[in-house]
Order: C-alpha cells, then sequence, then structure tokens
C-alpha cells in the first residue's frame, strides 16, 4: 500500500467488506487557518471522498508536522468515526533503510576501470548511522561504496504527514469529510510605519507578517488572525470551524484590496478576517497589507517626570531630558478609529531636504477603539530640563509624648524651581510631573497644575523658540516622627 498506515485487525463494523484505503489530498480553495499570535493555529480542511456504506477507511495527506494530534476533529453527514492515526514517517534514506531491513534491493556501483554501473542483488540485514548493512552472495558489507535502489515505497511512508481515521458511513456515495485540528509552527505578528506629514498630521500603514514553519504548505487557503492571549483554545473549535464561500484570488502584497480590514469580537477576542485567498508555502514568511489611514491627527509630548525625593539631600538636577511621546486618539474623529493588534510602530519623517528619515520607534499592544495610544520616541536632544530646592524649612506643629519618647508632627515647606531650556527653533510646552507624598498641598505656583493622581501634579510648561521658561511653586508636607531626646 502505497500511502497507506498499517492498521490493526479489528472487527468489521457492517457486512461490507474493507476496500483499499482513500487518499484524500488536499483541494484548492478548501483550507481556512485561523492564526493566533503565539506559535499556534486552527487549521480547518474540507475533502471530499467517495465512500461506501460501512467501515471505510481514510487518508488525509499533507497535514501539518506539528499538529497536536489529540485536538484532530473529523466529521461529515451520517459519519461515525471510530479511531484516527497519525503518521510523521516520512520519505527520506534513513526511513527507506530503517523499514526495508529483511528485504531485498538492488545496489549500484561504478566500475572503477570501465566507469560502467555494476547492478547486484543484496538484503538489507540491518543499518549503522544511517548506513545500510548488506548481505551479498558474497558475504556482507557494511561499508557499501554504492547506491542502494529500493524496490518499491515501505507500507505507511509518505512525502507528507498524514492522518488516517477509520470511520463507518451510514450510507455510501460523495461525501464532504471536514478536519479540524491545532497546529504549532504558524505565527503573526503587526508592523506599522507612522509617516509625520506635518506638525499635526501622519499617515498610518500596517502590515502582518505570517511565518509559517508548521512543515506543509497551505494552498490558497483563507485566512483569519486572531488577536489576543489565548489561554483555552479548544472551544474556537466549534465556533471557528467553517469554510469560506465566495473565493477570491489574491496578490498578498497587493495593498489596495487588502487594507482597512475591520475586525469581529469572538469570545472577547479580535478576529480580522484577510478579504482574499492566500497561498503560504512552509518555511517562508508572508506579509499582506492590514491597514492604511492617511491624515491621522496627533498631538506630540514633552514628558519629564522631576526626582525631588522631599526630605532627602537629593535637592538639585541639571540638563534631564523629557522623552518624546506621540499621542493618537484612536477614534474616527483622527481618522483612526478601527482595532489595532499589538506590535511595532516606527516613525519616519522628512528632513528639509526631503529625505525620509527614522526617527524612533515604540510597542503597542492590542488597542481598541476610542483608546488612546502613547508611543515613546527616545528623548528630546535640543529640550533640558534643570531644578533645584531653593528653600527648605521646616517647624513643629505638635508635640505628644510617648514613654520615653515624642511623637512630634512636622510641617515643611519646600519652594521649587523648575527651568525648561527648548534650543529648538520652534515654540513647545513641556509637560513636568511630580510625585509627592499622601499629606501634601501646594500653596503657591506660577503655573497652574493639574492633579493626575491624589499623589502626582503636573505642569505644562510652555516655551517659545531658543528660549528659557522657568516654573516656581511651594509645596507643605505634614509628616509625623518619634524623636527621643
Amino acid at each position: 500500500m502505497r500511502y497507506g498506515l498499517l492498521f490493526l485487525l479489528c472487527t468489521a463494523i457492517s457486512g461490507v467488506a474493507n476496500a483499499e484505503p482513500l487518499l484524500l489530498k488536499n483541494q484548492d480553495n478548501s483550507l481556512s487557518l485561523s492564526i493566533y499570535n503565539k506559535n499556534l493555529a486552527l487549521v480547518k480542511d474540507i475533502r471530499p471522498a467517495a465512500l461506501q456504506t460501512g467501515n471505510n477507511e481514510v487518508i488525509f495527506d499533507g497535514v501539518a508536522s506539528q499538529i497536536q494530534a489529540e485536538t484532530a476533529i473529523i466529521y461529515g453527514d451520517d459519519i461515525e468515526v471510530k479511531e484516527q492515526n497519525y503518521s510523521y514517517n516520512l520519505m527520506s534514506y534513513y526511513n527507506f533503510i530503517k523499514q526495508s531491513i529483511g528485504k531485498k534491493v538492488q545496489t549500484v556501483r561504478i566500475n572503477p576501470t570501465t566507469g560502467e554501473n555494476i547492478y547486484e542483488n543484496a538484503t538489507i540485514i540491518g543499518e549503522a548511522d544511517g548506513r545500510p548493512i548488506l548481505q551479498f552472495t558474497y558475504g556482507i558489507d557494511s561499508d557499501f561504496p554504492g547506491r542502494v535502489v529500493f524496490n518499491n515505497i515501505p507500507a505507511g511512508m509518505s512525502n507528507q504527514p498524514t492522518l488516517a481515521a477509520k470511520l463507518n458511513a451510514k450510507q455510501g456515495g460523495e461525501k464532504n469529510l471536514y478536519l479540524a485540528y491545532l497546529t504549532g509552527g504558524l505565527s503573526w505578528k503587526t508592523d506599522y510605519v507612522a509617516n509625520v506629514r506635518a506638525k499635526d498630521k501622519l499617515d498610518l500603514t500596517g502590515w502582518v507578517t505570517i511565518n509559517n514553519e508548521s512543515g506543509i504548505d497551505y494552498k490558497q487557503a483563507k485566512i483569519q488572525l486572531i488577536a489576543g492571549d489565548v489561554h483555552i483554545v479548544r472551544p474556537m473549535l466549534a465556533r471557528s470551524f467553517g469554510v469560506a464561500k465566495g473565493v477570491m484570488a489574491m496578490n498578498s502584497f497587493n495593498v489596495d484590496q487588502a487594507v482597512n480590514i475591520e475586525p469581529e469580537s469572538i469570545n472577547s477576542y479580535e478576529l480580522y478576517t484577510l478579504p482574499n485567498m492566500t497561498t503560504i508555502k512552509d518555511k517562508q514568511t508572508k506579509q499582506i497589507a492590514l491597514l492604511e489611514k492617511h491624515n491621522v491627527t496627533y498631538e506630540k509630548e514633552f514628558n519629564l517626570q522631576l526626582p525631588f525625593y522631599f526630605g532627602n539631600d537629593d535637592n538639585e538636577f541639571k540638563k534631564y531630558h523629557p522623552s518624546i511621546t506621540y499621542v493618537i486618539e484612536n477614534t474616527a474623529a483622527s481618522n483612526l478609529g478601527i482595532s489595532l493588534p499589538a506590535g511595532t510602530v516606527r516613525f519616519y519623517e522628512n528632513d528639509k531636504s526631503g529625505n525620509l528619515q527614522f526617527i524612533g520607534s515604540d510597542n503597542i499592544n492590542h488597542t481598541a477603539k476610542e483608546d488612546t495610544l502613547r508611543l515613546n520616541l527616545g528623548d528630546a536632544f535640543n529640550i533640558s530640563v534643570s531644578g533645584k530646592i531653593k528653600k527648605a524649612q521646616e517647624k513643629e506643629i505638635e508635640r505628644k509624648p510617648n514613654h520615653l519618647c515624642h511623637n512630634v508632627k512636622l510641617l515643611k515647606t519646600y519652594d521649587v524651581e523648575v527651568t525648561v531650556n527648548n534650543a529648538e527653533n520652534e515654540k513647545n510646552t513641556v509637560i513636568v510631573s511630580q510625585h509627592f507624598p499622601d499629606n501634601h498641598k501646594i500653596i503657591s505656583e506660577n503655573i497652574k497644575s493639574e492633579e493626575k493622581t491624589a499623589t502626582v501634579r503636573q505642569w505644562k510648561v510652555p516655551v517659545e523658540r531658543e528660549s528659557k521658561k522657568s516654573l516656581n511653586f511651594t509645596v507643605e508636607i505634614k509628616s509625623q516622627e518619634r524623636i527621643c531626646d
């Protein structure tokens, strides 16, 4: 049997004798893949089979070599599956030798004088280090210098992994058999390009990169991408199984056909269905356009966390550079408004000569519509912030005895000056923030602060081009100490 798997003898389900196993090969446009972020995919396949009433043996040729065999599902109308067997016994020189032990083969070696082929018959009686041990009429040769020619393909060997099944059909005829299984070796990720066009506008394109290391080609398959960290995958089998209707040919690099794919929600995950069929070969990395958005609105922020620790000796810092943050609202009003899979966003901008320059990158998590993207592209070289505590005072406001010591409440007052130096050729606003202890109060400030949390204050400091701007504030902090004389 050329492609078949060896089955254990079992009792017939009906009185009809078993026929030769049916070899079911891949069909174009019958495959569907649901690919997850972390080296996992759900393969869904349909293969027609001419079944007889009663017992049948079928072989699904060409399943993934990284199949999780325990997840395989085979079903069809009026079909009852009795047994499944997975074989990864692929054609190779070593496998041919190993499975041909005890069998006759033909050998070929070259006559060193005439250069002609010399043909002989031999029996493989063993193997050592992947080489055959041959029994000739004249003796045993364990280091044969020629080639071995096999008479046939050993039973159960295939050029691709196979999944075989014993099943019972209530009624014979042409039927579709459905196969679904989970496999490793398939993964996808998203890469974005943000091309800054103006002070508040950029173009955003997204590409899906699919990597196939699963061991087989997927020809003209429908591709669905699942965004999210899947913990339990098995429920997805019943919900996701299905085959696309209305098949279309696809150029996987055609941006116009594949961009701006609207996701759908499934079990709290985002599912992206690529609009056209595509072929993903084994050991291949393929890129497919996911989205293309123009004139997306953004804001550029310069942020710095002030490093003061009130009560310590660290009361001055010099020339700290704020981080550059691009803020994008994922809304229709910002010309975006689409769920974005996790990935890397790389930013580019033209210099004054019109040459494109890379200006930084950052990663994003899965981002739903109406969420905010905050991307950090590094530090601003031409903007610096310096600061110092100009004056610190302390006074006692209460003292209570505590055994041989006292519990003392103190009121500490700090006068702070922060200077922002903007060496760029345009006006910028630098956002500085400071973390305070719980019991604090701002009693004066020359720029109004915002309360971000109960312990964090934030100031927006506008600075004209090539100039400096100072922020001054005074803060009172209550504390309690135990003092022993």
